[in-house]
């Protein structure tokens, strides 16, 4: 029987498998709302991705719980890559995410950063030095204003999400830092986003959805994406005292748990999405993400401390279950369900920072749970899917096919920046380097009836075996 509470350390340990000396979080960036990841795009980079920043305001908590010095130096350093790196035009660089290196343009990965340094500033009040809030600072600033000149509010297709996490962004530089130059101006744009986004109704009178696109009513926004508009609401009600906020999140609170659905494992999921069609709205279901639903769940959390709820705890409850259900023994979780393909089960340590932080805020901190982050994890751990698995042990991940298939045979490396196909034995100018190669990967063979692994006794018990494909593990084939 699977855990009915999910491992927050083991996710944390995952977690900082994947975080560089310099800062940077590395992953297969795999956008499982979407469906694809720069394997799809043809890009092949695992380097940072700015969609990961929240994680440096999970690890500025906990340094500030448990003042470990190792710790603390790396958010250090975590600080200073973020607010350094810059393109000329004052957006920040890695801001790709599923698209990687090639794209260097948008909106949301350039205002994530932003909330994520102002919340590390935040939780970490009571240790970060001058230095690093003097950074925080002016990086935010630098980027807020220079990402107003190239997306103005209001002048283009704005995309809701995006417009609230903008605005997040600049309720926490006025709440941390003096003399912000948009406190006259943010008021007035939270109040347009609720006239013109929110769409009551859906899917009953109590609840609130957003329209994804200004000018576009024919969709609303993705169930992952509402902790961006819950969240800044909430911090609005706290900063102004203006009740109405705090009623509008409490609707997009309520769309959420109530768009939600039940899965084929029993387990309570976001939906994907509600379309119009004919006046009436249709709910879709999957595909959909399981790792990426913490800054929407976050912002439920966040709207319940200052008003109760019996049906909102509750499915922040249910949502807590779903995690520990499709959590590996390693920490991360499967990643979606319904693409059959890699999208399933790659897990994106840029999502999975997300969930962590989420529920380290919602379930607090482990005994020295700071020291436990950085041990090393002894065995390999393997995901499987419908047409494909994940595989890592140590500083090497893959995603592999099963016996007799040639798909994917992806590889790569926690600590390099790039992966690729495994051409070991093909050869030539586009084969990795040795260091890249993973030979060792178990074989999986999948039959009529069932999944098998092509190992012996002994080197099977050095495997973790998660299973979300619809046919069932079997063990040994013997």
């Amino acid at each position: 029987m699977r855990n009915m509470k999910s491992n927050v350390q083991a996710l944390g340990n995952w977690l900082m498998s994947w975080v560089q000396k310099d800062g940077a979080i590395h992953g297969f960036h795999n956008h499982s709302v979407w469906g694809s990841n720069p394997y799809r795009w043809a890009d092949f980079t695992s380097g940072h991705s700015t969609w990961a920043s929240p994680l440096m305001a999970a690890l500025s908590r906990i340094v500030a719980e448990q003042r470990d010095a190792a710790l603390s130096d790396q958010v250090l350093q975590m600080i200073q890559f973020q607010t350094t790196w810059f393109q000329e035009d004052g957006q920040y660089k890695h801001i790709g995410f599923q698209i990687g290196e090639m794209l260097n343009r948008g909106l949301i990965h350039n205002m994530m950063p932003n909330v994520a340094l102002g919340l590390t500033a935040l939780h970490g009040r009571s240790w970060l030095p001058a230095e690093a809030r003097d950074s925080i600072q002016q990086a935010m600033l630098r980027n807020l204003q220079a990402c107003d000149e190239i997306y103005p509010f209001k002048k283009t297709r704005n995309i809701s999400n995006q417009e609230y996490c903008r605005l997040w962004g600049k309720l926490l530089y006025q709440l941390l830092f003096p003399d912000s130059p948009w406190q006259n101006q943010i008021q007035d744009e939270l109040n347009f986003m609720i006239e013109n986004y929110h769409v009551k109704g859906i899917p009953d009178a109590d609840c609130e959805a957003s329209n994804r696109y200004l000018g576009d009513t024919s969709m609303v926004e993705p169930a992952e994406y509402y902790g961006l508009m819950i969240a800044p609401l909430v911090l609005a009600y706290e900063m102004f005292g203006e009740q109405h906020y705090l009623q509008h999140a409490g609707g997009l609170c309520r769309h959420l748990a109530r768009s939600s659905w039940i899965d084929a494992n029993g387990q309570t999921r976001f939906n994907r999405k509600w379309l119009l069609r004919g006046g009436e709205w249709i709910r879709l279901k999957e595909p959909m993400l399981i790792a990426g639903m913490g800054m929407s769940l976050h912002g439920i959390a966040r709207y319940l401390e200052h008003q109760e709820d019996e049906e909102l705890a509750f499915f922040l409850d249910k949502c807590d279950k779903t995690y520990a259900y499709y959590q590996t023994p390693r920490g991360y979780m499967a990643s979606a369900t319904g693409w059959q393909n890699e999208a399933d089960i790659a897990p994106s340590s840029a999502w999975h920072t997300h969930d962590f932080y989420y529920l380290l805020l919602r379930h607090g901190l482990g005994e020295k749970l700071a020291a436990k982050l950085k041990e090393l994890y002894p065995r390999m751990s393997v995901l499987l899917g419908e047409q494909c698995m994940w595989v890592e042990e140590g500083d090497n991940w893959a995603i592999n096919d099963y016996y007799f298939q040639d798909v994917y045979k992806l590889i790569g490396r926690k600590d390099e920046a790039v992966f690729g196909r495994d051409l070991g034995w093909v050869g030539g100018e586009r084969a990795l380097p040795n260091h890249f190669l993973f030979p060792n990967q178990p074989v999986f063979i999948k039959t009529d009836e069932g999944i098998y692994l092509k190992a012996d006794e002994q080197t099977a018990q050095n495997i973790d075996i998660t299973n979300i494909a619809e046919r069932p593990y079997l063990g040994l084939w013997e």
